[in-house]
């Protein structure tokens, strides 16, 4: 059975994606999914930061996107595969204190071995382990 918090992500990453695809309210989309698919959720603050540090940290997280992964344009990236790696790497720059970079890593790259494709997994996992041992980016 998942952890509350894997299921949160999934719900974070969902909306996020959401967002991206109809260009509503973030938090307005998290809070009807949250609701929703949320109710083995027990804290639901953990998710409400989530989405907050990836509004506020999303300009510098789509530029770690484009320097650590060149040779895909972000806005012609696979949107799943986009939606995964702004939430992993949210989790990088502006991590919560009780999660480990790893645990943040492998979790975004279960998140691309279930929504994404055969190559997902790979991919997610090469730009976020680039991110986390990049020494400008403050941790």
């Amino acid at each position: 059975m998942a952890s509350w918090r894997h299921l949160s992500r999934v719900i974070v990453m969902q909306s996020f994606f959401e967002h991206e695809a109809r260009a509503g309210d973030l938090e307005e989309i998290l809070a009807y999914n949250l609701d929703e698919y949320g109710d083995k959720i027990s804290d639901r603050a953990f998710a409400e930061n989530l989405a907050k540090k990836i509004e506020k940290n999303y300009a510098r997280i789509r530029e770690l996107i484009k320097n650590h992964a060149p040779e895909w344009p972000v806005d012609k990236m696979d949107p799943v595969e986009r939606a995964i790696l702004v939430l992993g790497i949210c989790e990088l720059i502006d991590p919560e204190k009780d999660v480990p970079v790893n645990v943040a890593i492998n979790e975004s790259i279960e998140l691309a071995k279930t929504y994404g494709d055969e190559s997902s997994g790979k991919f997610v996992n090469g730009v976020l382990n680039a991110v986390a041992h990049d020494k400008t980016v403050a941790k």
